[in-house]
């Protein structure tokens, strides 16, 4: 695999030649020296585009671990972070590249290779992880270009951000049907999510799809309804086995992000999602014993300080205490484990907050995320598919058992950590709360903050704890569940923070999304205005997106 991983650079100058000369394949001489698309295997490029929807880890970081985390909240006030909410231009550009790298090299996959029946599923592979990756920028931004995009117009539209995801719903379905699970596989390793296996890609779409009909769910009720059913029907995730992973290697452009930045001052605990993991669940502070039933935790969390006494079972394994990796700015705060408020900034890496704290003097993310180099990183996750289904119920979407699934949310979610049943079960069965009053028990909805949807949210974002924040980010705009923290501060010149809604934590306190590149008012500025008359007459952050309704 590592060698297979090194195979990438090298296809890199070929791939990304494909994306510069779309429009003029009929001019070339089939020169074999000089390959076009249709001359090379395309698993070449399918490893190329999988890659590149999960970067290299310096541009990862700064998508998600110092923007769309912060965002979350499970971490906060990083420096060079959007502690403030003012984005670093460099944020935005490297996820509206990579995405368009991506949307580029998988038409060109697909236009060279959709007529031959050999490769149908790896085209069919290809419409689907563009899907994905597309979603993901909609879902930051808003309209973006779609339709025309990589299609050799120089100044794509801007579609809607409903007319993408309809476009999507479709290009799914029509993804799912056409692939062909008796086909031979002719892809095996060079498909980094699930080699090749046909079956699972089918049931990953489908699991999409679900996720797109939640999503939409309070603006186009009908149509969220529909394309529920459907995906259910049409076969989802059925258990853990069938969940994406990202495969990670050892060369440098293929390792786990959090493992290629375990040493740098990033990622560090925030308070809101330590009010969220304090309580909930009646477990104790991991004690010996829970270390030989669960080697996930580290011998420094046992005594670690300012501790709370009953905690979620995951939170001692997503943080560790302050001095591990990291060395404290203030020596008595060495084994701390203890968020920060979010919205302080940090005139710089290592530099004091402007409330006097070092972001360095609070937890960090666990070893379970940084110690191993090629740990997969997750897609979608299989406790993501229950809880979605536990929402969808909720709503009226589709029928079953809302607590049957929240239950297997909670327990894949668990399990991925080593959890112990025995642990589970008492956990599932607690009325203890959490600091807003929330408790894992499914049943219980005395209190405040303590309905089912209170529950599958807060269950939903500790499960997708870090690598899953894109969801999580949107899962708050969307619902606005969890609860968390509007920052403490943010930077007037891109927010106009009403202090009403601060103090009242409503949910136009939060970011609602990433502005558009500024290269785009230069390369394509008519579209981009026309995009920013439908979405509230500028490229304003606190812009609501189509399906983001309050």
């Amino acid at each position: 695999m590592n060698k297979l991983f090194k195979s990438i650079i090298s296809i890199i100058g070929l791939s990304m030649a494909f994306a510069g000369c779309v429009g003029d394949f009929d001019d070339m001489n089939t020169d074999p020296n000089n390959p076009t698309p249709g001359s090379v295997d395309p698993k070449f490029q399918l490893i190329f585009i999988q890659g590149r929807g999960i970067p290299y880890a310096n541009q990862w970081q700064q998508i998600d671990q110092l923007m769309i985390s912060t965002f979350c909240e499970y971490s906060a006030n990083d420096g060079l972070s959007a502690s403030d909410y003012n984005i670093d231009a460099r944020y935005v550009d490297n996820i509206w590249e990579l995405t368009y790298t991506v949307l580029t090299n998988a038409n060109s996959l697909i236009r060279a290779n959709e007529s031959n029946p050999v490769h149908n599923n790896v085209v069919q592979m290809a419409r689907i992880w563009k899907a994905y990756a597309m979603l993901r920028l909609t879902n930051c931004m808003g309209d973006v270009p779609y339709s025309e995009a990589a299609n050799d117009i120089d100044q794509p539209k801007y579609d809607t951000q409903k007319d993408i995801y309809y476009t999507i719903f479709e290009e799914l379905k029509d993804a799912v049907n056409k692939l062909d699970e008796s086909a031979a596989n002719n892809v095996g390793s060079y498909d980094l999510i699930y080699g090749g296996d046909a079956t699972k890609w089918k049931k990953f779409a489908n699991s999409i799809r679900l996720r797109m009909a939640v999503r939409i769910s309070d603006v186009d009720a009908a149509k969220a309804k529909t394309e529920a059913a459907a995906a259910i029907s049409a076969g989802v995730f059925s258990s853990d086995a069938d969940a994406a992973f990202l495969t990670q290697g050892e060369d440098k452009f293929a390792q786990n992000p959090i493992y290629y930045h375990k040493g740098s001052s990033v990622l560090h605990m925030s308070t809101a999602y330590k009010r969220l993991v304090e309580g909930i669940g009646g477990q104790a502070w991991p004690t010996a014993a829970d270390r030989e039933a669960n080697k996930n935790i580290t011998e420094v969390i046992l005594t670690a300080k300012n501790a709370p006494a009953v905690v979620d079972p995951r939170a001692p394994i997503h943080f560790e205490p302050a001095g591990i990796i990291e060395s404290p700015a203030t020596p008595s705060m060495n084994g701390n484990w203890d968020g920060t408020d979010p919205g302080h900034v940090a005139s710089g890496v290592g530099a004091a907050m402007d409330n006097g704290q070092f972001v360095s003097d609070f937890s960090k993310i666990g070893p379970w995320y940084y110690e191993t180099i090629d740990r997969k990183y997750p897609l979608f996750k299989y406790s993501e598919l229950c809880f979605l289904k536990a929402i969808a119920i909720q709503l009226g979407l589709t029928s079953g058992d809302a607590k049957t699934e929240y239950e297997a949310g909670v327990r894949s979610s668990m399990t991925e950590l080593g959890v112990p049943e025995s642990k589970i079960a008492n956990y599932l069965a607690s009325t203890s709360p959490n600091y807003y009053g929330t408790t894992a028990k499914y049943d219980d909805v005395t209190g405040t903050n303590n309905t089912p949807m209170d529950k599958i949210l807060t269950q939903k974002y500790i499960a997708q704890f870090q690598e899953c924040s894109f969801e999580t980010w949107a899962d708050h705009r969307q619902f606005h569940k969890p609860t968390l923290m509007p920052f403490a501060s943010v930077s007037s010149s891109v927010f106009n923070m009403n202090p009403s809604d601060q103090a009242n934590n409503t949910p136009n306190a939060y970011i609602k999304r990433i502005y558009y590149p500024s290269s785009e008012y230069t390369v394509n500025e008519a579209n981009v205005k026309e995009a920013e008359k439908r979405m509230g007459g500028s490229n304003s952050i606190q812009n609501n997106l189509w399906w983001d309704v309050n």
